[in-house]
């Protein structure tokens, strides 16, 4: 009776009959490869892929690519299994190329996206980018989007194809993250940028190298404006709390020597 039940004709494809047990066959089997691709992708990147010298963002893009070549593999191979032919699905390929020209681009194109993404590595995991007004670190590059953590914690999902199609700033540069900030200042120009060096100098989170700078944007009557450049590590959080007593050591240093901020014109 069970059996019977299994056998039961649904429909007929490519000159093969679908039956019931054909259908869970390939339910169970198309479960089973999705546990199987992902648990294949967690091992390649986590322990395989990491005994080596590949940066995490490799070892993001090789699993990544092995992940969905073994779903392509598997799925083909469900489909020849439950005697579904590839041939079979001429109207259904040509269906699918109307749904990229209408609904489906914006995912396709995202895809697509991904994989240049992936292998041109404009960006990599633990860059610290600027991407349409986001400003964080690169936490996860996926083949529909890149997954961004901002300084306040939150995760900013960002579509591939913003990557490719937008300005990126990548401030990411020899495995740390360069920052530029602006004070304008009223006093004399020599002692505002020793000042302001000896204020990068005295901080622990800013690196010796490269080294430290500071530039003379623009000055007038009231004083000059002044551009320092510096490196740190760390994420976002560390970066922000660099920036912050960076903030603070320069106001501190003003009110000490009773001085202030110059006016904008």
């Amino acid at each position: 009776m069970f059996r019977d039940t299994l056998d039961t004709r649904l429909f007929h494809i490519g000159g093969s009959d679908f039956t019931l047990g054909s259908l869970l066959a390939g339910l169970i089997a198309l479960v089973v490869l999705l546990v199987l691709a992902r648990a294949l992708r967690r091992w390649m990147s986590q322990r395989l892929l990491a005994r080596g010298h590949l940066d995490a963002s490799t070892r993001e893009t090789v699993s990544a690519l092995t992940h969905y070549i073994v779903l392509g593999i598997g799925f083909v191979t469900i489909l020849n299994a439950v005697g579904i032919q590839l041939s079979s699905f001429t109207v259904l390929a040509g269906a699918f190329g109307v749904g990229v020209g209408f609904g489906l681009q914006n995912i396709f194109s995202n895809f697509i996206s991904g994989l240049i993404v992936m292998f041109e590595r404009p960006i990599k995991i633990g860059d610290h980018i600027v991407l349409a007004g986001v400003d964080g670190d690169v936490a996860h590059i996926g083949m529909r989007a890149t997954t961004l953590r901002t300084a306040q914690g939150s995760f900013v999902v960002v579509p591939n194809q913003a990557i490719i199609t937008n300005n990126v700033t990548n401030w990411d540069q020899f495995g740390s993250s360069a920052i530029s900030m602006q004070f304008r200042l009223a006093g004399t120009l020599a002692d505002d940028q020793a000042m302001l060096l000896g204020v990068l100098d005295a901080n622990a989170g800013v690196l010796k190298m490269p080294e430290r700078s500071v530039y003379v944007v623009a000055t007038d009557h009231a004083g000059h404006l002044l551009e320092i450049h510096f490196s740190v590590r760390g994420d976002a959080v560390e970066r922000l709390a660099i920036v912050s007593a960076v903030n603070t050591a320069v106001s501190n240093e003003l009110t000490r020597t009773g001085r202030a901020f110059a006016p904008n014109p």
